[in-house]
């Protein structure tokens, strides 16, 4: 089993080349299928950062990030999806924990996130705390799910956002890591 991770991406090039650089160190390439980029804004600067860290990239010119996470997902060959937003930055060791969530009978989970090194001090806390007071209530910033499911239960382009999908998911029997 094997995971797709999908980044959103609007003009965030610097935080998705950290975040890329971070998933490579921490994770065990023979988990990762692929790593997805959808871009909405900077061609110029991500174009060098898919280049070179031998990411897919896909453009939408739309700056929704549900529109595009549902086009990152469309792309994703992996058994599972793992959407991360760019500026946070997954638990070391993440695939292997996915995948033993998955063979835990857990269809799709989240983590809480940490900020990324290049944050200031005021970003580290407004991130803190819409992460206190915003966690769940509107989209997760990291989160995992299997494929298949996930367009079984019509992705988040049916659902609009990530509460809704976790009630399809739950709703279709399957339960959920929080």
């Amino acid at each position: 089993m094997k995971i797709s991770v999908v980044i959103p991406s609007n003009n965030e090039a610097i935080y998705v080349e950290e975040l890329i650089a971070y998933i490579k160190s921490t994770t065990q390439s023979e988990n990762i299928e692929e790593i997805i980029i959808v871009e909405s804004f900077d061609k110029r600067h991500i174009i060098k950062v898919a280049e070179k860290s031998h990411a897919k990239l896909y453009y939408n010119l739309l700056s929704d990030k549900i529109v595009q996470m549902e086009m990152g997902a469309f792309q994703a060959v992996g058994e599972v999806i793992y959407f991360i937003k760019p500026g946070c930055i997954p638990p070391s060791g993440f695939d292997i924990r996915i995948l033993k969530h998955i063979q835990e009978k857990y269809s799709m989970g989240c983590f809480d996130f940490e900020t990324s090194e290049s944050d200031n001090i005021f970003k580290i806390m407004y991130k803190k705390l819409c992460g206190l007071l915003c966690k769940d209530f509107f989209q997760a910033n990291s989160f995992f799910v299997l494929n298949k499911l996930y367009y079984q239960v019509g992705g988040l382009k049916k659902n609009n956002n990530y509460i809704k999908l976790k009630k399809q998911v739950l709703l279709n029997g399957n339960q959920i890591y929080y």
